[in-house]
């Protein structure tokens, strides 16, 4: 692998990385889980970042592993699908993967998926929605549909496969479209660390513009706006656990996720091990 300095580009306090200069790897980069059979995988987060993210290409029935210590986790299926026990994934779904499960995630075909996390295995617990319950823990397959829908109030589409209100997880995930060009959101923070993964079109922030294959690692309390690009937008976007969004003195603090936004529950659920 490059040097950190080659693919990691700090731009005021993000740090951008770009996956065309990131040599991939046949080991799987996670803390936690593995990965049985042949991978190719790139690590698109900083190494001192407290969350991770990586793009990763199975082979057919190469299979994602989780032991049982773990943070919760997600996988979003890019092309391809995910067999979890008999529930298939697929593109355009995702697999929530609750703290403490162990699992396992198989292939089917040639599959591309963008995989998430914390390097802390113990969930939050300081969040505005307190500790997770402790037992019960599972694995969640959602379809694309997501198990909710938002958006509507800033003309983007948001589904959320999990927004941090399930009662065993606290894992905050979603894709976000936007087909307006050139629109411009208002100047903002976020209360936890983030990282944004673009699947197509683009985003301008400053003065640089990110396609696809850019992850874009924005700590907690940063000031930012976003741009879409000229052709839309389409991204991913985690966190650890519940926001809160602030717009400085424009309009109050806002809660993030699904139902808070003024969205609808879609529930897309193809089943849970």
């Amino acid at each position: 692998m490059n040097s950190t300095d080659d693919y990691h580009r700090l731009v005021a306090k993000f740090t951008i990385t770009d996956k065309a200069a990131v040599d991939p790897s046949t080991t799987y980069p996670a803390p936690f889980a593995t990965c049985r059979g042949e991978v190719t995988a790139r690590l698109m987060s900083p190494p001192t970042y407290p969350t991770w993210l990586i793009e990763a290409d199975l082979a057919d029935g190469a299979a994602l592993q989780w032991p049982d210590r773990h943070g919760d986790e997600a996988v979003y299926v890019v092309s391809g699908a995910l067999d979890v026990a008999g529930r298939i994934c697929p593109a355009d779904g995702c697999v929530v993967v609750e703290a403490g499960v162990a699992a396992s995630a198989r292939a089917v075909g040639s599959t591309r998926v963008v995989h998430v996390g914390p390097f802390d295995a113990d969930q939050p617990t300081d969040g505005l929605y307190g500790a997770p319950v402790p037992h019960g823990h599972q694995v969640h397959v959602v379809g694309p549909g997501g198990w909710f829908a938002s958006g509507g109030r800033e003309n983007v589409v948001a589904r959320w496969f999990a927004d941090s209100t399930c009662p065993t997880c606290r894992v905050s995930f979603f894709h976000v479209a936007r087909t307006d060009g050139l629109v411009k959101d208002l100047p903002h923070t976020h209360t936890q660390d983030e990282i944004i993964y673009i699947l197509g079109g683009s985003v301008i922030i400053g003065r640089h513009e990110y396609g696809p294959g850019h992850a874009i690692a924005i700590p907690a309390n940063i000031r930012y706006t976003v741009t879409t690009g000229p052709n839309g937008m389409a991204f991913l976007n985690y966190r650890r656990d519940v926001s809160t969004q602030a717009y400085g003195k424009v309009k109050p603090p806002e809660l993030e996720g699904g139902i808070v936004r003024g969205g609808t529950e879609v529930r897309d659920f193809v089943g849970a091990t």
